[in-house]
């Protein structure tokens, strides 16, 4: 597991935010997923919670240009609007080079993290949040409703266990909610991702 105080290394080059969480298989191993005598690092994946993205986006196109697609040309507005019309409610950028590894990063708005946390909106941020992260930047506000994202999954998953379960299919249940209407998990996921997650994660879990 990569720390969060070596996460927080990455936070250096971008303005700051409200909250941070780093997840996936770039924090957490996850078996078989990638080579360590070859030397290879999967992406490094983080989410980044702003009071106001528009403002956000502002700064970091300003200091991080090389960062965005063409879409950044028409400027923060249009940025941030993907992510409010068009995503689920996170704007993503990709395949950003940070010491030898490759980042991808996903920025919300603390209001819609914290109503989809409540709610499960999207069930987006929410999922990640039903499995392991490191958290790199807590943020007050947040707290309660993470807490109660992870109890409302708990509760889901045991309605749908038999009578008798031990603590790996608890686990596992919990980690594969958010992929029960992913339909990505029919074509092009692992179909033992959810596996390798409790598997990679089970410290954390």
């Amino acid at each position: 597991m990569r720390s969060a105080a070596g996460l927080g290394e990455v936070l250096e080059m971008f303005p700051t935010v409200q909250a941070a969480f780093g997840y996936g298989s770039g924090v957490f191993e996850q078996p078989g997923l990638y080579s360590r005598a070859k030397g290879g690092k999967p992406m490094l994946d983080l989410i980044f919670a702003v009071e106001t993205p528009l403002e956000w986006h502002e700064q970091n196109i300003a200091a991080n240009r090389h960062h965005y697609s063409c879409l950044a040309a028409f400027g923060p507005k249009a940025v941030a609007g993907v992510a409010d019309h068009i995503g689920a409610g996170v704007y993503f950028n990709t395949m950003v080079p940070w010491k030898g590894q490759l980042v991808k990063y996903g920025v919300v708005q603390t209001s819609i993290l914290a109503s989809d946390l409540a709610r499960w909106d999207a069930l987006y941020c929410a999922g990640r949040l039903h499995k392991p992260v490191a958290h790199v930047v807590e943020y007050g506000p947040l707290q309660r409703p993470i807490h109660n994202n992870l109890a409302a999954a708990v509760g889901l998953a045991l309605l749908q266990l038999p009578a008798t379960f031990d603590s790996r299919q608890l686990l596992t249940r919990i980690c594969e909610i958010s992929y029960l209407a992913d339909i990505r998990m029919a074509f092009a996921e692992d179909s033992r991702k959810v596996q390798k997650i409790v598997a990679g994660s089970w410290d954390g879990l």
